[in-house]
């Protein structure tokens, strides 16, 4: 579906400034990277020093490296069955979102892609098993789509509209920066297999998405709160405490934590988007966006 209408000069969101300048050279770095390991792969496949029958321990991980290598190397051209196979399996147990179901939250995305002046509208989808929580964003052979995960709503849906809107702004960053493109994973696919390799360019990009998220739902506060405490008890926490405690944290053992855990700590995020020029604004109910003509007439079936 193609998006309803241009952005009016004051909603519309200038993506220029949106990329985490730390992006671009650590994608560099792993593009680099991937390529040393590919060739060393490579190498694995036609060479094995002599010394090593001499060391049969030795040689045994030798024969490991060999065939995960040959595994890597065949399983790329099955890099865009494995999308589409992926894609076919959130649909089999997924609910699509349209105008006619669960109309307030794609009412939400709608607007954000006109924005974004996106031609085209994603898919959006709601699961209970699809994925972990709260989100992700995947690419097929047509097209690009979001899945959100049940546990983000409330029984009142209304009451998370905040967080939905800000996750929602997240995912789309990661289309708009082609970070879900099958070029992408092929140029990745040996990094991507070894975490420490792995880490410093999601968490990166983590801090792009965030920028998105930001920008087009700047109330959506609680999109990152959420993963701190959950969705039962974001109502409890005392925001001012908890945001002194966010100016307190840092330290070496917070940056160690680059190569170990792909997903940054919340406080590191929140840190990012105020160094970028992003302020908090206080929590409030959120006011959806009006369905255009377009959605109220329809939309996708």
């Amino acid at each position: 579906m193609s998006a309803a209408s241009e952005p009016t000069q004051s909603d519309a969101v200038h993506e220029s400034a949106l990329r985490d300048p730390s992006e671009r050279p650590i994608f560099a770095l792993s593009v680099a990277c991937n390529f040393l390991l590919m060739g060393l792969a490579i190498a694995l496949l036609f060479y094995q020093p002599a010394w090593l029958k001499s060391h049969p321990l030795l040689n045994k991980e030798f024969v490991f490296l060999r065939v995960l290598a040959i595994t890597a190397l065949v399983g790329i051209p099955f890099l865009v069955l494995n999308r589409n196979r992926r894609e076919s399996s959130v649909r089999g147990n997924s609910v699509r979102l349209s105008a006619r179901q669960f109309p307030e939250i794609y009412a939400i995305l709608h607007d954000h892609c006109r924005r974004l002046r996106m031609a085209k509208i994603p898919e959006l989808f709601i699961t209970g098993s699809s994925i972990a929580p709260y989100s992700r964003t995947f690419s097929s052979w047509r097209e690009n789509y979001i899945v959100l995960h049940q546990v983000i709503f409330d029984i009142d849906d209304r009451k998370t509209l905040d967080v939905i809107s800000f996750t929602l702004a997240h995912e789309l960053g990661a289309i708009r920066l082609n970070q879900t493109t099958v070029w992408n994973e092929m140029l990745l696919t040996y990094v991507s297999a070894i975490k420490w390799f792995r880490n410093p360019l999601e968490r990166a990009r983590t801090y792009s998405r965030d920028r998105y998220g930001a920008a087009l739902s700047p109330t959506g506060f609680r999109g990152l709160l959420i993963n701190a405490v959950g969705r039962r008890l974001m109502n409890h926490v005392n925001l001012e405490a908890y945001l002194a405690e966010e100016r307190r944290y840092g330290g070496f053992w917070s940056s160690l934590n680059v190569f170990f855990e792909a997903k940054p700590q919340v406080f590191v995020r929140l840190r990012r988007l105020h160094d970028a020029g992003y302020r908090y604004k206080p929590p409030e109910e959120y006011t959806p966006p009006e369905q255009s003509a377009t959605v109220k007439a329809g939309g996708p079936p």
